[in-house]
């Protein structure tokens, strides 16, 4: 189970990083535009 999943992990690692900074950007952006729109 845990072999496999390291596998796909292995296999998928560049995808996987590449989600994952894209949803930190766009969370940080949201929190962004909420600092924001709470200052104005």
């Amino acid at each position: 189970m845990f072999r496999r999943l390291r596998e796909l992990y292995q296999e998928y690692k560049a995808y996987v990083r590449v989600d994952l900074v894209m949803y930190a950007v766009m969370i940080v952006l949201i929190l962004l535009y909420v600092i924001f729109s709470v200052l104005i």
